[in-house]
């Protein structure tokens, strides 16, 4: 379909197509250990899925409820290893001793996010709009902080949700100050990754519009967006993490787009600050 947004491709994807097939060889995940949090529902349950559908070897689910990570697992093929922990991000020494039992890993979604009910900020819960930071922010800094040291020493990813909404204009997003700060916070964080390890693939994915329990307790409304399938943005981030998205690392990319239109613009891409959070318009011009 046209994009009904501004986008870095000319054609926009709602659901999965084939180059993202987690079925392509090219996008194997066999012998991999995936480690995924948020993995109790939505898009991270589509997302082990995906990598399991990809041939990964062992999957790991953190969330924060035991049996919504135990419904995921029973999604998942018998072949496949799997291991689940209940762990909230926000709590350093739990991550912390999740990271030391899980041991080495391939590829690392962090898919746990949190969004607040939407409201002016002078009228906003302070514990609940904060939550936005200590889920999106510190969760992130954490998972990354206690992990990476245990990450493969070949080739690992690291991939975040983020959201599209963190690019557009404030005054179009009245009552997400919370959300859409902390995933532009977010972002930069996933960049300083990628700058601080660069042995490590780290990226932001949008992973479009689906209808999750952050999309309806953020407002949102299925009448008014372009509503995507979860399984776009679930095998988008296996073809994140494989070696065709290497040219990616350090970007926040929409799942919406094309993939095979971004490999023909990957030295492009590489060249400049394209899908990099900064000030609309610097380097400034000045007549």
């Amino acid at each position: 379909m046209q994009p009904p947004l501004p986008s870095f491709t000319a054609t926009w994807h709602n659901d999965t197509y084939p180059a993202i097939s987690p079925s392509r060889p090219e996008l194997s995940a066999a012998g991999k250990t995936i480690v995924i949090t948020g993995a109790g529902s939505g898009i991270g349950r589509e997302t082990a899925v995906a990598f399991a559908s990809a041939g990964a070897a062992h999957l790991v689910l953190l969330g924060r409820t035991q049996a919504t990570l135990d419904e995921t697992a029973s999604l998942l093929p018998s072949q496949v290893s799997k291991e689940t922990f209940a762990v909230d991000v926000t709590q350093k020494d739990a991550v912390e001793r999740v990271a030391m039992a899980v041991g080495s890993w391939d590829v690392l979604i962090v898919a746990a996010g949190y969004v607040s009910a939407p409201k002016p900020m002078a009228e906003a819960s302070t514990d609940a709009w904060w939550q936005n930071f200590e889920t999106n922010v510190k969760g992130l800094f954490l998972v990354a902080k206690f992990f990476l040291p245990t990450r493969n020493a070949s080739r690992s990813a690291l991939l975040a949700l983020t959201t599209g909404s963190s690019a557009l204009p404030s005054s179009m997003l009245p009552g997400l100050s919370g959300y859409t700060a902390s995933k532009l916070a977010q972002t930069k964080l996933v960049e300083f990754l990628a700058a601080e390890h660069p042995d490590v693939f780290a990226a932001s994915v949008h992973p479009g519009m689906v209808e999750t329990a952050n999309f309806k307790e953020g407002g949102g409304n299925t009448e008014l967006v372009p509503m995507d399938k979860a399984q776009l943005p679930a095998h988008f981030l296996v073809w994140m993490s494989s070696r065709e998205a290497a040219f990616l690392t350090g970007r926040s990319v929409w799942a919406n787009w094309d993939v095979d239109e971004l490999k023909g613009q990957a030295e492009t891409i590489k060249s400049g600050m394209a899908m990099t959070a900064g000030i609309n318009g610097w380097p400034y011009t000045i007549s």
